[in-house]
C-alpha cells in the first residue's frame, strides 16, 4: 500500500507526498526496532528476577547447610569429648553410653552443596544479568572455594575407619538406624538442627555386643589418639563455617535458628 502511493506520487512529482511517505516509513521502523528493544530489556529483566530469585533461594539453602555444618559438628565434638574423657577415665558412664558416644563421634554430615544456578549463570553467560553486586560477589566467592572445601567431606576419616574395625556388624547397623541424624530431615529445616545428634537412642537388646565393644574400645591402642584427632579436627570443622556464616547475613534475610 505504503509502496504503491510512493511510486504514484513520484510520477506525479509530488515530492511533498513522497518525503511524507519515506518518513512513515522510517518512523514505522525506528519505533520497530525501539518497541523490539523494549521487549529485549522487559524479557531480560524478567529473566534476571527469575536468576535472582532463584540464586537467593540456592543461596538460602547454602545458609542452613553451613547452620547445620555448624551445628551438627558442634555435637559431633561435644560425643567426641564425651567419649575421650570416659576412655581416659576422667569421667564414669555405663558401656551403651560410651558406645553411642563414641559412634556419634565418627559422624559426617552429607547434604550436597546447591549450585545448580550459579553453575548455570556462568555456563550461559548470564550472569551479568544479576544487578545485585553484593550478591553476585558473595555468590562469586562461595562457589568459586571449590566443593571439597565446602561439603567437608574428603577430611580424615581415620577414627571412623578404626570403629568400624571393632565394631560388631548387627550393633553398629542398629546405632546407624537409631543414633545418627534423622533420615527424614530436608534442607531449610531449622527446627531439626539443635538436637540433629543430642536426642535420646534407645537401642534394645545387644547387651553381650556393648560390653565387648566397649572393652574393645578401652583396650585398643588405636581409639584414644584418634579419637583426640577427631575432637580437634571436628572443632576445626565447626569453626571454619563461621565466615561463611557471616556473608550470608549480609546478603540475605535473617533466618530463624531455633525452634
Amino acid at each position: 500500500m505504503i509502496l504503491a502511493r510512493i511510486t504514484q506520487a513520484l510520477r506525479d512529482q509530488n515530492w511533498l507526498a513522497v518525503t511524507i511517505e519515506f518518513v512513515i516509513i522510517i518512523a514505522g521502523v525506528v519505533i520497530g526496532f525501539q518497541v523490539t528493544a523494549w521487549n529485549g530489556e522487559r524479557e531480560a529483566r524478567a529473566r534476571a528476577d527469575i536468576l535472582t530469585a532463584r540464586l537467593i533461594e540456592d543461596l538460602q539453602a547454602e545458609q542452613w547447610r553451613v547452620i547445620g555444618v555448624t551445628t551438627y559438628y558442634e555435637q559431633v565434638a561435644d560425643n567426641a569429648e564425651r567419649a575421650l574423657a570416659t576412655l581416659e577415665g576422667r569421667r564414669e558412664t555405663n558401656d551403651r553410653t560410651l558406645i553411642v558416644e563414641a559412634f556419634r563421634a565418627t559422624q559426617i554430615f552429607s547434604f550436597p552443596v546447591i549450585r545448580t544456578t550459579y553453575e548455570e549463570l556462568v555456563s550461559t553467560g548470564t550472569i551479568d544479568l544479576i544487578e545485585d553486586e553484593a550478591l553476585i560477589a558473595a555468590a562469586v566467592e562461595y562457589y568459586e572455594t571449590g566443593l571439597e572445601d565446602l561439603s567437608l567431606q574428603n577430611r580424615s576419616r581415620h577414627y571412623r575407619w578404626a570403629f568400624f574395625s571393632i565394631a560388631d556388624r548387627g550393633l553398629y547397623d542398629a546405632l546407624a538406624d537409631t543414633c545418627a541424624e534423622p533420615r527424614t530431615m530436608t534442607i531449610g529445616d531449622y527446627e531439626a538442627l539443635p538436637n540433629i545428634l543430642e536426642f535420646p537412642c534407645e537401642i534394645d537388646g545387644h547387651d553381650a555386643a556393648f560390653a565387648e565393644m566397649a572393652q574393645r574400645l578401652r583396650a585398643s591402642d588405636t581409639i584414644l589418639p584418634l579419637l583426640r584427632q577427631r575432637l580437634i579436627e571436628t572443632s576445626v570443622e565447626s569453626r571454619s563455617q563461621v565466615y561463611w556464616l557471616r556473608l550470608f547475613e549480609r546478603i540475605l534475610p535473617p533466618v530463624e535458628t531455633t525452634p
